[in-house]
């Protein structure tokens, strides 16, 4: 298997956006050391500048769920909810269908 595309779509409250994207090269470094990752890119909508998602290959869904803990367990995940304007929507893509 070719590893398994993680989407994780946010929209923060307006006021959190630009310190939220502000820290995200340095956050994103420590997510690159983590067991089983292969990439990452965050985007953000071009007409809903509070909406952000973070599009992520890892070597399976367990590697994921093992990072996610490891932010959790930092506290990380606590923070972030605090600057949530809705829940978070993940989902998981374990099939490739074709690429390029």
């Amino acid at each position: 298997m070719s590893g398994v595309k993680i989407t994780f779509a946010l929209k923060l409250i307006p006021e959190a956006v630009d310190a939220f994207c502000s820290a995200l090269p340095e956050t994103v470094k420590d997510t690159a050391k983590r067991p089983g990752f292969r990439d990452l890119c965050v985007v953000r909508h071009a007409t809903d500048p509070s909406r952000l998602m973070f599009i992520e290959t890892w070597d399976s869904e367990q590697s994921y769920h093992d990072y996610i803990a490891w932010r959790t367990e930092r506290g990380e995940m606590d923070g972030m909810s605090a600057i949530l304007a809705e829940p978070p929507q993940l989902d998981v893509w374990p099939i490739l269908v074709a690429a390029a």
